[in-house]
C-alpha cells in the first residue's frame, strides 16, 4: 500500500506539507474573522489586519512549494522554518494572553495547539540539514 501511495504522490518532505497546512489553516482563520484579537486594546487593529493572516498564509505556501519542489535549498528551508517557528511562537503567546484576559478555554486550546505545532517545528529544524556535504 505504501509503495503505491508513493507512486501516485511521490513525497520526499511530508512533514513540511502537514506544517504547511496548518499554517494556511491559521491564516485562513485570521483573515476571515476580523474581531478575533480583542487584547491589549491598543494593538488590536495591528493584530486583526488581514496582513497578519496573510502572512501565515503566504509562508505556508512557500513551505509546501519547497516541499514539493525537486531543488530544494537548505537555507530556504532553514529560513522557512524559523520564520515559521517565530510566527506560531507569537500567535500562541497572543491565544494564551487572550485566555487569561477573557477566562475563555478556547483561547488557552488554541493556544496548546500552535505550541505543539510550534513542537512539530522544532523537531523538523532538528531533523533538516544543516549545511550541503
Amino acid at each position: 500500500m505504501k509503495k503505491k501511495l508513493n507512486k501516485l504522490l511521490p513525497l520526499s518532505h511530508p512533514q513540511h506539507i502537514i506544517l504547511g497546512l496548518a499554517l494556511i489553516g491559521i491564516g485562513l482563520i485570521l483573515i476571515c474573522n476580523d474581531y478575533y484579537f480583542f487584547w491589549p486594546p491598543f494593538a488590536t487593529a495591528f493584530l486583526n489586519d488581514d496582513l497578519i493572516g496573510g502572512i501565515f498564509l503566504v509562508v505556508g505556501i512557500l513551505v509546501i512549494k519547497w516541499a514539493l519542489d525537486n531543488r530544494n535549498k537548505i537555507a530556504v528551508n532553514r529560513n522557512l522554518l524559523v520564520i515559521t517557528a517565530g510566527l506560531l511562537a507569537l500567535e500562541a503567546t497572543a491565544e494564551f494572553c487572550h485566555g487569561y484576559v477573557s477566562g475563555q478555554p478556547h483561547m488557552f486550546t488554541a493556544g496548546f495547539l500552535e505550541i505543539i505545532v510550534l513542537l512539530f517545528d522544532f523537531s523538523i529544524i532538528g531533523k533538516s540539514k544543516k549545511r550541503s556535504y
